[in-house]
């Protein structure tokens, strides 16, 4: 019987590196024994496997469920199998039982990257402004969003053995030749180099930030979410016009505290139960100013302009807002 690595998240963990990858390489994979099932599939990742687990239907006639039986059929014969999806990691003890029913038989084992919980919430604050319609503030996401990583990990650790467990830190001072990519695939026991399999050579999910962040999130509080969500592919080719439009964004020293006492007690949790060590963050975090009030006129009219002559829907927003008298805020900044 097959061994079988689940690949559960975190999200913004490199995840989309590692699915696309394995993805391009479906037929290369099988060719040396590592089935990348395309039952459950949605994209390059199974997420579709992860919806099916939040529906009644596991718990209704399972041995019968057409996931169970076209996943059960294409594993057969394959020596290791690989599921990822970040989304399976919300499913929790009730997923990670339903997963070992579904690869009964099966050497089950769990890989779950975990990352320093600051960068981790504003990465995926970035990427909920820029692809939703989330519109609230930095420090409120902190604090709706709260998520202690180890009771994630916990969940599955009851249901699969604490041996079964990988649970690894997104750093990449961590990670096998700093690459999570590099890092999953040698868990899983992809030999040699990786010269023999596609690649992407580009930066999949790109984090928008500074004043084209700002903006999209003051759209955001206009827009219904099927349409601000609409505008992410927008959003990602306007982060080209300024190097302040990409990457991470700052944070100051007063919230990174918070965030850092908030978490004590998880980080201590994380390395007594799972050996993973996350560094106490201090200071403030480098980025992006978000918002930079100083050229948000002028990165307001570039972002417009362009927009406009791209015929880009985020135009269309843009031009519900107008921008009045900055000095009352450049003042407070």
């Amino acid at each position: 019987m097959a061994d079988v690595y689940l690949h559960i998240g975190l999200n913004k963990t490199g995840t989309s590196s590692i699915q696309d990858f394995f993805f391009l390489n479906i037929e290369a994979m099988a060719q040396e024994g590592i089935c990348y099932p395309r039952a459950g599939l949605d994209g390059a990742a199974h997420h579709a496997l992860s919806y099916w687990l939040g529906t009644p239907e596991p718990d209704r006639n399972f041995e019968q469920s057409p996931m169970v039986l076209a996943m059960r059929k294409e594993i057969a014969g394959a020596s290791k199998v690989v599921i990822s999806s970040e989304d399976l990691h919300t499913h929790g003890a009730r997923g990670a039982r339903i997963l070992k029913r579904l690869f009964a038989g099966h050497q089950v084992k769990v890989v779950f990257y975990v990352r320093e919980h600051l960068s981790y919430l504003a990465s995926w604050y970035q990427q909920n402004v820029q692809a939703s319609h989330l519109s609230c503030s930095f420090d409120t996401f902190c604090h709706l969003t709260r998520k202690p990583l180890h009771t994630l990990a916990d969940a599955w650790t009851e249901s699969m053995g604490r041996e079964n467990m990988f649970l690894r830190l997104y750093d990449r001072k961590a990670l096998t030749g700093g690459d999570v990519l590099l890092d999953f695939v040698r868990i899983v026991g992809v030999p040699g180099d990786l010269e023999r399999f596609q690649r992407k050579r580009y930066e999949n999910n790109p984090s928008v930030t500074g004043n084209l962040l700002f903006i999209k999130r003051l759209l955001n509080n206009l827009l219904d979410k099927a349409t601000a969500s609409n505008m992410v592919n927008e959003t990602t080719e306007l982060a080209k016009l300024k190097p302040e439009f990409l990457g991470a964004m700052q944070v100051d020293a007063p919230l990174v505290a918070y965030v850092a006492g908030m978490y004590k007690g998880d980080r201590k949790v994380l390395l007594d139960r799972y050996g993973v060590e996350i560094p106490e963050r201090s200071g403030a975090m480098a980025g992006s100013l978000f918002p930079d009030f100083a050229t948000l006129r002028e990165d307001y009219d570039l972002i417009l302009d362009t927009a406009a002559a791209r015929d880009y829907d985020i135009a269309k927003a843009m031009r519900m807002i107008t921008l009045g008298d900055l000095s009352y805020l450049n003042g407070k900044h």
